[in-house]
């Protein structure tokens, strides 16, 4: 195998902090890892990681070596880079995002990237959860509405920010009523994400005001969300994005529009050293241009 695999199996397990958390995100076994590492100690002549059944270091010469080598990958690529026509970019990037975000903005965005950098290969996995980068092999994290990490080893990129809504349908307000006052809220049934404490929050002539609301359901994905709000099984507040054909076609209402909700952000996520990535960068450009909703030709 040539030096630069070699180094990029190193960058991969620094990162990962264990073989077996560099294999699965390299796509290699236990056994091919270590002999990599052991041919390339061999050919350094240099011991770079001290490894027990509980615990890997990372010696003084493995960090030197780790500062060379992740320049050495970005370097690679680039120089790859240069000599596509027109710099074109290629390789396969692994992006992890939400269902409805992925579904309803990532994908239908897709081919314009293709057409842009059709040697570009995407793995798109769409999962509620919050995908650990390193670990398993993700390229770029999409999320929103939630807080960007505390760490100097991840990049974070805004994206988009989204309005919410207050949504019901023509069916259940007729049988229950239309909430004309945030208080009378506590009077509906609300539809609510796993994880919600069921608090709703708003701004309402400069004052804020929340209301705790009881759920019959909760529900995974914000898609999930609408859907159970279209048949009638209480309300939910939703991005602009999820409900805005639904809005426009009055199968779901906006109630209280007086009373103001705080946006959702999304931002991308990548791990640091992927910074100055052409591939990276080219994704990231398309997301930022493809994610946020574009109202009355303004973003």
């Amino acid at each position: 195998m040539d030096f630069l695999a070699k180094a990029e199996t190193f960058v991969r397990i620094v990162e990962a902090g264990s073989f077996s958390a560099a294999g699965r995100s390299l796509g290699l076994s236990l056994a091919a890892i270590s002999r990599q590492m052991a041919a390339l100690e061999s050919e350094l002549d240099a011991k770079l990681l001290l490894r027990t059944t509980r615990s890997l270091h990372v010696t003084d010469e493995g960090r030197r070596f780790h500062e060379h080598a992740s320049r050495l990958l970005r370097d690679a690529e680039a120089a790859r880079a240069s000599v596509r026509p027109e710099g074109a970019i290629a390789g396969n990037i692994v992006v992890s995002a939400s269902v409805t975000l992925g579904i309803l903005r990532i994908v239908p965005s897709l081919p314009k990237l293709f057409a842009t950098h059709p040697a570009l290969e995407l793995t798109l996995r769409l999962e509620d959860r919050s995908a650990d980068l390193v670990s398993e092999g993700v390229d770029i994290a999409v999320r929103a509405g939630l807080d960007l990490p505390d760490t100097t080893s991840l990049v974070g990129q805004s994206l988009a920010s989204f309005a919410r809504v207050l949504v019901a349908s023509p069916a259940y307000l007729r049988k229950h009523g239309t909430p004309r006052s945030i208080a009378a809220l506590a009077e509906h049934r609300a539809i609510l994400g796993l994880d919600s404490s069921g608090s709703w929050s708003f701004v309402e002539a400069g004052t804020a005001r929340s209301v705790t609301m009881s759920a019959q359901l909760r529900v995974g994905t914000l898609l999930a969300v609408r859907s159970a709000a279209l048949a009638a099984l209480g309300l939910a507040i939703l991005p602009d994005f999820v409900v805005a054909k639904e809005l426009s076609e009055r199968s779901l209402k906006a109630l209280l529009p007086t009373a103001e909700l705080a946006p959702v952000s999304a931002h991308a996520l990548y791990r640091v050293e992927n910074r100055g990535s052409a591939r990276i960068d080219a994704v990231v450009r398309h997301l930022r241009a493809s994610v946020p909703m574009v109202h009355a030709g303004v973003e």
